[in-house]
């Protein structure tokens, strides 16, 4: 892997990082009390949301881990 795509893969964990947040602190809380979202999606659909970042965190996680080692 070359430095500027670690780079991308960093940004790209980041910015799902931010997103698993938002989804957590903002829209989890107000379909919990309203039964749906600002963007209109419902508790349900939030969690798999929820879900299928963190999973994708994982992943990316695994894979710059992988990197890390193969340097060594």
């Amino acid at each position: 892997m070359t430095d500027r795509e670690y780079e991308q893969l960093i940004d790209q964990l980041g910015n799902l990082r931010e997103h698993a947040r938002q989804l957590a602190e903002n829209d989890y809380v107000t379909a919990l009390y309203k039964g749906y979202s600002a963007s209109g999606q419902t508790l349900a659909e939030i969690n798999e949301e929820i879900s299928a970042t963190e999973t994708a965190i994982q992943q990316l996680e695994r894979q710059i881990e992988n990197d890390e080692v193969s340097y060594d």
